[in-house]
């Protein structure tokens, strides 16, 4: 495999990445070893391997089971970011590329860096968003939230868009979207979170224990389908409060909406 550095100067931490191919205005990387600290290797995996069999259905089923909130609050998470020509922005945990295709609109110019662990979601957003690009040079990064293969103070905005609750190390994670971020810049988080109401935390429990299997079998096509792994990683996630006491650490918070009952939670934020 050959080792080389992303598409502008700074240093890049462990080697990290490795080039694969690159068309046009459209770069790919791979993630080469990198040591990381966090969730065990098996539930890791197992996160991944859900998140790998969603790819073919993954908005369809999304979009059914959230009663289209998914889709509303990306388009909302995206109205809050004041988009300027030539700024360079990175989609962590891009998945398929919906949350990009929202800021695609809004780009006249720049560079959005889309960055997953998983290579089939990274095909799926080229071929998504190769379409949309315009002006914007893309770049699909295979790596991780908790080493980001891009140098200090390289990015205007962060966004983390339903991908934050599976950083294997959070605080890692925001401490890498600090490193990468330049001062002033801005992180965007977007996610399904447990509500401070412990009541209406039990109820979005057990819908998505029961009833989300059973909505997305017949679009997945089996009852044994990679939604299952939703709940329990809800049962993992901390507080819609928590999470921004979190962040706050880190950043300087400016703006938190909540929605859906308090489970979905969109902030804006800034590095000092």
């Amino acid at each position: 495999s050959l080792i080389c550095g992303v598409p502008f100067g700074g240093q890049v931490r462990a080697n990290a990445i490795l080039k694969v191919a690159t068309l046009s205005r459209y770069s790919f990387y791979l993630l080469s070893e990198v040591s990381l600290v966090g969730l065990d290797v098996s539930s890791w995996e197992k996160v991944i391997s859900a998140l790998d069999k969603t790819v073919p259905k993954y908005e369809t089923v999304n979009k059914v089971i959230t009663f289209g909130y998914s889709d509303r609050m990306r388009k909302k998470l995206a109205e809050m970011i004041g988009i300027r020509d030539g700024m360079r922005i990175l989609d962590a945990g891009c998945g398929p590329g919906n949350m990009s295709l929202h800021l695609l609109k809004r780009m006249r110019s720049g560079v959005l860096y889309c960055l997953d662990p998983l290579q089939s979601m990274l095909k799926a957003a080229f071929n998504n968003l190769r379409w949309h690009a315009g002006d914007v040079r893309l770049h699909f990064i295979e790596g991780t939230f908790e080493s980001i293969p891009l140098p200090d103070s390289s990015i205007d905005v962060v966004v983390a868009s339903y991908s934050l609750r599976d950083a294997r190390d959070l605080y890692k994670a925001l401490s890498e979207f600090k490193r990468v971020l330049k001062p002033g810049g801005d992180l965007l988080v977007l996610d399904l979170v447990k509500p401070d109401n412990r009541l209406v935390s039990w109820l979005i429990g057990v819908y998505l224990h029961y009833l989300v299997p059973l909505i997305s079998a017949p679009i997945y096509g089996s009852l044994d389908n990679p939604w299952r792994q939703l709940y329990p990683t809800y049962r993992e996630m901390i507080t819609a409060s928590e999470l921004v006491e979190i962040i706050k650490e880190e950043f300087e918070v400016l703006r938190v909406k909540k929605a859906g009952i308090g489970a979905f939670l969109a902030l804006r934020a800034k590095k000092p």
